[in-house]
């Protein structure tokens, strides 16, 4: 039996508090677990959230037996009816929602009745606080309503009410607390004597807030935080809060499921009661031994788990050398690699990393799609890649493409999926190349969120410059009518001018059609007049074929290089930006350098560089206009080149 988990976001504590819990009742049953970490459908703040939504279309009865929706974390910004439609539009396969009610679909609802109550009335009757202000957000969620209707329950019952202007807003983040408490005192000054917030993250920036302010807690302000998340436990003050109880919720909703693919009969609601943990933030530990205990709801004192409450000092030196484990592979994936030459570094570090398995899969042609207009993902793909810790290594054929709608992986990849695999989107832009399937190690969560991004965009790069060099291959093959004299440069074995502007017309045209951006470069030698005059022309044809050998060094294999005439040459390079383009010429001019250095020849080389940006939006160029807009572009570069050339000769007037 395999099921799959659907839970938007990336990976943070609250979903690997639910994964664990999942996996634990799964890894008891010996059942397969696919997570698919999506977007949020109909709400894309990043812009390209839609790529992780379009791999939902793999939740289907092929891969998956039965799906678990955590649909609490998508409703922060899609409204209860579109999930409840979203979620039902699955139907036949069998489902469990997690939070929020599906009619006909078996739903775990945490309640927060219990937990959140018992804090409130904490707070005013064990402490007496007069005034309490809620810290809150703007979100959809069932979630955050029942805890806003709590607050103001226990209020009302106590004669008090929760004024308008004491119900604060924040983001979800740290910062947006902190702002939150500062603007509330800059305008009211201390009138409170408790904050309560509906996450342990926006507590911990009102805490922040108050110190900046002078204030201590819970000496001046008790705070109260709500997810009893691992940092509760080591913060100073450890953090008072509300349990969720989030692994129990996940095990109840991997067996129910289980239950209901089996064709058990099962109850469409299921409860999940929070409980309360106090801590110092609200006074009730004392700061002076009170690590790694707090007090439940019937006043005992408890010892929390000591593994989840190591040295903080100690953690930062664990993180520090993941995140160098990660700096180093990003820096091995810097150049300009095809997809062979990214292989080979993605097979020397995926261990290093902590990945245990992983399996990337392209499809035959990257799907332009955008969030106005979400396409279907192409049926045929291949497994470009597969690790094994295990195996040294793996057979398959990198070339033969397998229908994933029908499965994932091909056949022979079947004990590839066994055990607990995270499916992950491959996109670059508006264009979406495949996916990763991945058994994650045991890294922090925000390390892995940052990992598979590089990975993402590396596997999308590499792929563009093969599609690059593929299709300069591919235009010259086109081209095999004409004779080899007629497009190259007799010297240089280059692309003359005829040539250039034939290929870098096309090259240009479906770069713009497809929105891309990139530069046209203009470059020549300094002074090979004086060159030719002084040494002969032998000597200058050699500064020439030095300066392409240059160019082939300074500039990717995708870009094209032609030959204009005499030592003027045009290079245009899609994609390339004119921040990296400055770092280019300075790379430039230290080739010459070298090449200084070594040479027998007695003249010195250097070469002048100006390149102009061209763009749909910028340039306003006219595809059905192709000859004057290339021949524009290379004039605004050649004065830009001109430019590049004073200053060279103002520089070697200097010396």
């Amino acid at each position: 039996m395999r099921i799959g988990l659907v839970f938007y976001g990336s990976c943070n504590e609250y979903f690997y508090q639910l994964a664990g819990g999942i996996k634990r009742f799964c890894n008891s049953r010996n059942i397969d677990v696919l997570i698919f970490i999506t977007g949020a459908p109909n709400w894309l703040p990043d812009d390209f959230g839609y790529h992780d939504w379009s791999l939902t279309r793999f939740l289907n009865e092929k891969n998956i037996d039965g799906v678990i929706f955590a649909t609490g974390t998508i409703c922060h910004y899609v409204s209860l009816s579109e999930i409840q439609s979203i979620v039902r539009s699955f139907l036949p396969l069998p489902m469990v929602s997690m939070n929020v009610k599906v009619p006909g679909i078996p739903t775990i609802l945490e309640s927060a009745e219990k937990g959140f109550s018992f804090l409130i009335t904490h707070l005013l009757e064990d402490h007496d606080a007069k005034k309490i202000l809620f810290l809150t957000t703007r979100s959809k969620s069932n979630e955050i309503r029942e805890r806003m209707d709590i607050m103001k329950k226990v209020m009302k019952k106590h004669s008090l009410v929760l004024e308008k202007k004491d119900i604060l807003y924040g983001d979800y983040t740290f910062y947006s607390a902190e702002n939150a408490i500062t603007e509330y005192m800059e305008k009211y000054g201390k009138d409170f004597d408790a904050v309560v917030c509906v996450t342990d993250e926006l507590a911990y920036g009102v805490i922040s807030g108050l110190r900046k302010n002078g204030l201590s807690v819970p000496e001046d302000v008790m705070v109260t935080g709500f997810d009893n998340t691992s940092s509760t436990r080591s913060s100073n003050p450890t953090l008072s809060s509300v349990d969720q109880n989030v692994p129990l919720q996940g095990e109840l909703c991997a067996k129910i499921l289980c239950d209901r693919i089996l064709g058990k009969k099962v109850d469409l609601i299921t409860g999940v009661d929070t409980f309360c943990t106090r801590r110092q933030s609200c006074g009730c530990v004392k700061k002076t031994g009170g690590i790694n205990t707090y007090i439940d709801e019937k006043n005992n004192i408890v010892k929390e788990n000591s593994v989840l409450n190591f040295d903080p000092t100690l953690k930062f030196l664990a993180v520090q050398e993941q995140v160098q484990k990660v700096q180093y592979h990003v820096n091995r994936l810097q150049g300009n690699l095809n997809l062979d030459e990214l292989t080979l570094n993605l097979r020397d570090d995926f261990s290093s990393l902590g990945i245990k398995k992983a399996a990337i899969c392209l499809f035959d042609n990257p799907m332009k799609q955008t969030a106005k207009k979400l396409g279907i993902p192409p049926k045929k793909a291949r497994v470009y890649f597969a690790f094994n810790e295990e195996e040294q290594t793996l057979n398959y054929n990198p070339d033969a493409f397998f229908d994933c709608e029908k499965s994932l992986l091909p056949d022979y990849f079947t004990d590839f999926l066994s055990g607990n695999n995270t499916v992950m989107s491959l996109y670059h832009g508006e264009f979406l190349y495949g996916y990763l399937v991945v058994r994650l190690g045991d890294y922090e969560a925000f390390i892995y969120t940052l990992l598979c991004s590089v990975i993402a965009k590396s596997i999308c790069s590499a792929f563009e410059v093969s599609r690059r060099q593929a299709e300069n291959l591919s235009l010259a093959k086109t081209n095999s009518d004409l004779s080899v004299l007629s497009l190259t440069d007799e010297l240089t074995g280059i692309f003359n001018r005829r040539g250039f502007m034939k290929i870098a017309r096309k090259e240009l045209s479906a770069a713009v059609a497809a929105g891309k951006k990139g530069l046209v470069v203009y470059g020549d030698i300094d002074g090979l007049k004086k060159i030719n005059d002084t040494y002969g022309h032998d000597a200058g044809d050699r500064a020439i074929l030095a300066e392409v050998e240059l160019l082939k060094k300074a500039f990717r294999k995708a870009d094209t290089i032609g030959r204009l005439g005499g030592d003027e040459f045009a290079i245009l390079s899609i994609s390339l930006t004119v921040p990296v383009f400055e770092k280019l010429k300075s790379r430039m001019n230290n080739l010459c350098k070298e090449w200084n250095r070594n040479s027998n020849e007695q003249f010195t080389l250097s070469i002048s560089l100006g390149a102009v940006e061209f763009s749909e939006e910028k340039l306003k160029i006219s595809i059905k206009n192709e000859k004057s807009d290339l021949s524009k572009l290379l004039r605004l570069a050649d004065v830009e080149q001109y430019e590049e050339k004073k200053k060279h000769k103002e520089s070697a007037s200097k010396k």
